[in-house]
């Protein structure tokens, strides 16, 4: 009982939500999400680099090809960079250059192949990308939408406030419009912090809790900020972490394949949604292998719809940092990145010139004194003054000049300095430790999920007290799902876990301990 204390606290909140709306306030309804979302994601496969029209359509070819539609990868999601401009009444225009049909014959090409639909916006006035955004315009976004037959509205925080009450406001604004339309379409908001999930079943299908999970010590963050949510997810909206990155070292983002083994395993415990965000036109077979694994997909889709929480960590204690745009320890790596180099420049090229300015004001502090510019005479003098470059010349060598080009120098590098040591020193790290993750299944299966985080192989056990946690009453029959074979009986599990990354998943089943 230990363990599900999470689905009665998860009853509880469902309890509480539906007394807000008894009392007048206002939820999603589209019958959506009663699993997991299973499907594709752009963003970390192309970001704003080559996405059009022509290689979507060969996207999905390429999903129905590989047979991932018949194990629930159904929507194909676009993300940001393929909106340009707004027209003069408000809505979308799409990048005549990548999409030159235009969005609704896209959606028909994917409707054809069985697939789903899905599409980008942000809450702010911009996208994270710096394309219009649908602040204000949420109705007429919804309609537009829905007339181009969308599935699934992504919605971001870019250029927006991070303050509680004006972020459920927008997207309860946007969550309206959707109904409002009258076309099922699955809304997932993407705020980035945790503070949404108490509030999200009213919002949205999914909501994210966590930064990009763009690299691997980003996935822990996620992973342990998603410990102390799993009261409010279930049928109808789920607590999202983030999408999969696959191996493909040619994508944005990419991890090792033994990382994106454990980020699937530990997604299916987590009851996350399963969006790969990976090449799939040149999906390596690694990965492929990976998420065709039917019976970790059959995990993550349970219908009894309680995410897993962890039974033992030796982690330390953790703390969600309140993420919004731009903050250092939130930054995707790639702008990261643009921002150490863009910053490292401006500091080399400070220092040189502050030097250069400093020795100039040496070299004038140590010659006589000019009574006037060379070539300016006296007012008694008949000569005419000389041309203005002699006289800038003069100018630069004044101190009162010199000076003036010194002080916002230095005082811009000060705080230039400090953000290039904030990027990395506030960076995210994973800590060296392991945990083991309990998701329990319908029918009374359990799986469990032991993950090492640490550099080096690690011994993780699941004793007589964890299986305990987990709800059985004495030995154990435990089955390798990423493996696919069986292992046996088990009074206790004990494994050697490979290091950064590493993990097993596991479902039990057993002589249940009475409630």
């Amino acid at each position: 009982m230990v363990l599900f204390a999470g689905r009665w606290r998860w009853s509880g909140a469902r309890c509480l939500l539906l007394l807000a709306a008894a009392l007048g306030a206002r939820a999603l309804d589209n019958g959506l999400g009663l699993t997991p979302q299973m499907g594709y994601n752009t963003w970390n496969d192309f970001r704003c680099d080559g996405l059009s029209s022509d290689v979507v359509m060969k996207i999905a070819d390429r999903i129905v090809e590989l047979g991932l539609d018949k194990l629930g990868f159904r929507y194909l999601n676009i993300d940001d960079c393929w909106s340009r401009e707004l027209s003069a009444d408000g809505l979308m225009i799409e990048d005549p250059g990548s999409f030159p049909d235009g969005m609704k014959a896209l959606v028909d090409y994917v409707h054809d192949r069985g697939l789903l639909f899905g599409i980008y916006t942000c809450r702010g006035i911009r996208t994270c990308a710096f394309r219009p955004g649908s602040k204000d315009l949420e109705h007429h976004h919804a309609n537009q939408f829905a007339a181009w037959g969308i599935d699934y509205v992504k919605e971001d925080s870019c250029f927006a406030s991070n303050k509680h009450a004006q972020a459920f406001e927008e997207y309860g604004t946007m969550r309206d419009a959707l109904n409002a339309t009258g076309r099922p379409i699955f809304f997932s908001l993407c705020g980035w912090n945790a503070w949404y999930a108490p509030l999200g079943y009213g919002l949205g299908n999914s909501w994210r809790i966590a930064p990009d999970c763009d690299e691997w010590d980003n996935v822990y963050v996620a992973v342990r900020t998603n410990e102390a949510l799993a009261e409010f997810a279930g049928p109808g909206g789920w607590n999202d972490p983030d999408m999969l990155v696959g191996s493909h070292a040619d994508a944005a983002v990419h991890f090792t394949p033994q990382q994106v083994q454990t980020q699937f395993s530990l997604w299916a415990v987590m009851a996350s949604p399963l969006l790969i965000g990976s090449s799939i036109l040149r999906m390596p077979a690694s990965d492929l292998a990976t998420y065709s694994n039917e019976e970790v997909i059959r995990i993550n889709q349970d219908p009894l719809g309680v995410q897993g929480e962890p039974v033992w960590s030796n982690c330390p204690p953790f703390t969600p940092r309140d993420n919004w745009w731009m903050a250092p320890w939130t930054m995707p790596q790639d702008v990261a990145r643009m921002w150490t180099v863009a910053l490292c420049t401006f500091l080399v090229v400070g220092i040189v010139s502050q030097v250069s300015l400093v020795r100039a004001l040496r070299v004038l502090a140590a010659a006589p004194p000019s009574p006037s510019p060379p070539g300016v005479h006296d007012p008694v003098d008949t000569q005419p003054m000389l041309g203005p470059r002699r006289r800038l010349w003069w100018c630069c060598r004044s101190r009162l000049f010199l000076v003036g080009l010194l002080v916002p120098l230095l005082l811009l590098t000060v705080p230039a300095l400090l953000m290039l040591v904030s990027i990395h020193a506030m960076k995210p790290h994973a800590d060296a430790c392991q945990q083991v993750w309990v998701r329990p299944l319908e029918g009374g299966d359990v799986a469990i999920c032991l993950i090492n985080f640490a550099p080096q192989s690690a011994t993780v056990t699941c004793d007589a007290a964890c299986l305990a946690k987990a709800g059985f009453a004495q030995s154990v029959h435990v089955r390798d799902v990423v493996a696919r074979r069986d292992m046996g009986p088990f009074d206790e599990v004990v494994l050697d876990i490979p290091g950064d990354g590493g993990s097993v998943l596991l479902r039990v089943t057993g002589k249940r301990r009475p409630d």
